[in-house]
């Protein structure tokens, strides 16, 4: 049997009561390693993925599988990828993104917002914000806040604000609101984030 599972933002407090359900009765855990460090108290086998796993042998392995996923495994996560490895039925319980959550924390609706991923792929940042009022962007070291700003910036798009959330839901969560020429500008790091345009 496997399962997909939704992990939430990354607190435990985030994580579906259904989804907790499916780790505590898992044979094998395999997940991040970010993830994973939150469930040492389980006595079960863990694999961290990594960019190299194979997951041709670990879907083989007798036993529960369950594969947590940040977020939500269908947003852009890991289902796809899991779907292309075997010809199991797939349990999949979802879990809340970090775009729900950074929307929650900006107590803004989000029914009318693209989602796109900048995350290890390429999406036209550009179409996207001028086809949408609003766009979350999922980031990742190399399509960070200030990569978005300067494509917006380069492309004569000026007149957006800005939220980049970093660390959601942890105790060290930050959200913060830049205009564009602000954020080209910005010479800091950033911790784990979403970007909302708006």
């Amino acid at each position: 049997m496997i399962s997909v599972v939704g992990v939430g933002p990354g607190a435990l407090e985030y994580i579906v009561p259904e989804a907790m359900k499916r780790i505590k009765s898992a044979d094998i855990l395999i997940g991040g390693a970010r993830v994973l460090s939150q469930f040492k108290d389980i006595n079960c086998v863990k694999y961290v993925i990594k960019a190299d796993t194979d997951w041709s042998v670990i879907l083989k392995q007798p036993g529960h599988k369950v594969i947590m996923a940040s977020g939500d495994p269908g947003l852009y996560g890991i289902t796809e990828l899991v779907k292309r490895y075997t010809d199991e039925d797939i349990d999949i319980v979802p879990g809340i993104s970090s775009v729900q959550y950074m929307f929650s924390r900006l107590q803004m609706p989000w029914h009318d917002c693209k989602i796109i991923s900048l995350h290890g792929r390429e999406q036209d940042v550009i179409e996207a914000v001028s086809r949408y009022p609003v766009v979350a962007v999922l980031t990742d070291c190399r399509h960070n806040p200030v990569y978005i700003a300067k494509i917006l910036y380069g492309n004569g798009i000026r007149d957006r604000q800005i939220y980049v959330g970093e660390n959601l839901s942890y105790g060290n969560e930050k959200i913060r609101k830049f205009s564009v020429d602000e954020l080209v500008n910005y010479d800091g790091d950033f911790d784990i984030n979403v970007v909302v345009i708006r």
